[in-house]
């Protein structure tokens, strides 16, 4: 099970982090699967609270 938190956009631990608020999220979720974020990208979370990559625009 791996857990994810929406708000702070990191890995929940349980145990180790307070699990309030996090979801659970497939154990092939992309976000377990990349070690860093490709240029141009960013994190962000969608309507679910799952962890999505968006194109960083130009006035970030």
């Amino acid at each position: 099970m791996r857990l994810f938190n929406p708000v702070t956009m990191t890995e929940v631990i349980p145990g180790f982090h307070d699990t309030k608020g996090a979801i659970e999220l497939p154990e092939d979720n992309w976000f377990f699967t990349t070690s860093e974020i490709k240029k141009g990208k960013k994190l962000a979370v969608n309507e679910d609270g799952e962890p999505i990559l968006i194109e960083v625009s130009q006035q970030d």
